[in-house]
């Protein structure tokens, strides 16, 4: 009997995992394809050195606008899933409500003090990237928000609609947008053309997921009050927002410090290089909006068997195809960033080498994951930090005599170290096993 348990709790998550993996990896694939071929139409339209501003531009307001959502979108899926398990619906609207009102608090502060800074520092230089620059704080709240919304519907479960504003909706808004634009008034797009159309994009986009969240949560909320716990779930989601922050340094800090080093022209290739990258661990990030909130279930009801399951499954899933995509870069990367424009082949040595950290973090699986949705996000702070500081320190030392090939060696050493660390500690606190076909034993909880 405990045998054809086991074995029946094992194929559940096995076609959950299939089921709803397999959504979010087709609803990937078409967001990275999109993704691509928006910027590869940016870099067509723009030219290198608008192109670079616009790359610049982003980079720096998605640093800014990443403490925005102070952590909870990370939160939302980690107590969603478990309010929603106990069908805790008063707290749902609790918290998506306090979510959101303190959200968009904080990114209207975060727009006035940007607004404030670019304004000295660029008011006298005018121009093309200055007004590129005052454009893009529109994109801070918008950015912010969708984030919890996306969170929510993931928590619910809800795996395609969460994803389709901004992985499919937001790119062909775009796409389509910029295009119409340069044909009908037959002029060269810019920076702040492009950043312009962005904006609106994303608002499109964010009007139309606020429609699905309202029509998804509706059914299951409607007479119960609002519930808050908003000192708790402020404490849980700040400390959320400093490891979020700190993936963001991993993964993104290098552009803008090639840019402040090298120029934003080297910058802009560097980042077109790092987004073709991320599409070696995106099968693993797909797999992981499903994994995220079974992994907090399974947690929460102490079954450990089943959160291993989770996470080999899911592990070895994303690692296989993590595999051909580096294979795949590894023979045709240099023709890949020939599609941005002839000058941004020179950042094929630096794509082969952020494709390689993309696959260590593929191999390593859910680590992070685990640590995240079973409370343990202080230890992964603490391999964050010493992560972020060595990034910087890589970068500072590497990037000046080796420009964006020194920032993605930066960047795979200190990825190599984050996700190993995450892998070995959760292996050693929970006798889970993360890492692809590394061996281990399932222990009790701790």
């Amino acid at each position: 009997m405990k045998q054809t348990t086991l074995h029946r709790t094992e194929t559940n998550v096995s076609r959950i995992l299939a089921k709803s993996g397999s959504i979010s990896f087709m609803m990937n694939v078409a967001g990275v394809g999109l993704a691509v071929l928006m910027q590869v139409v940016l870099a067509r339209l723009l030219g290198v050195v608008s192109y670079g501003y616009y790359a610049f531009v982003m980079t720096v307001i998605t640093f800014v606008a990443f403490p925005a959502n102070l952590g909870f979108d990370t939160a939302i899926v980690r107590f969603v899933s478990s309010y929603k398990a106990d069908q805790l619906w008063g707290d749902v609207k609790g918290l998506l409500r306090r979510a959101n009102q303190l959200t968009l608090l904080v990114s209207l502060v975060l727009m006035g003090i940007s607004g404030v800074v670019i304004y000295v520092m660029y008011r006298n230089s005018g121009g093309e990237f200055y007004y590129t620059f005052l454009t893009a704080l529109l994109i801070i709240p918008l950015m912010a928000t969708a984030t919890l919304r996306q969170s929510s519907l993931l928590a619910l479960k809800e795996v395609l609609v969460a994803q389709l504003p901004e992985k499919v909706l937001r790119p062909v808004f775009c796409i389509v947008i910029l295009y119409a634009y340069t044909v009908l008034f037959h002029v060269k797009a810019g920076a702040f053309e492009a950043m312009v159309i962005f904006v609106g994009s994303m608002l499109l986009s964010y009007l139309f997921g606020a429609w699905v969240l309202n029509r998804k949560l509706t059914p299951h909320t409607k007479g119960h009050p609002h519930r808050f716990q908003t000192k708790h779930w402020l404490s849980e989601s700040t400390s959320l927002m400093v490891n979020s922050g700190m993936y963001l340094i991993l993964g993104q800090l290098s552009v803008v410090m090639v840019g402040m080093m090298h120029g934003t022209s080297e910058s802009g290739i560097f980042s077109a290089a790092v987004r073709i990258a991320t599409m070696v661990s995106f099968a693993i990030t797909s797999i992981n909006m499903i994994a995220a909130p079974m992994i907090s279930e399974s947690y929460a009801k102490g079954d450990l068997k089943q959160m291993q399951k989770v996470c080999t499954l899911s592990g070895r899933s994303g690692f296989a195809f993590a595999g051909l995509v580096f294979l795949t870069i590894l023979l045709l990367g240099q023709w890949i960033l020939g599609l941005f424009g002839e000058e941004f082949k020179a950042g094929t040595t630096a794509l082969i080498l952020l494709s390689l950290s993309h696959l260590v973090h593929s191999y390593c699986g859910q680590s992070g994951t685990v640590m995240t949705m079973t409370g343990q996000q202080r230890a992964s702070s603490r391999i964050l930090m010493i992560s972020t500081v060595l990034n910087v320190a890589f970068n500072l030392l590497l990037i000046p005599s080796l420009g964006m090939i020194g920032a993605a060696l930066a960047n795979l050493l200190s990825t190599a170290f984050c996700y190993f660390s995450m892998m070995y500690k959760v292996k050693r606190s929970m006798q889970i096993v993360t890492g692809v076909w590394m061996p281990g034993r399932i222990g009790s909880k701790s």
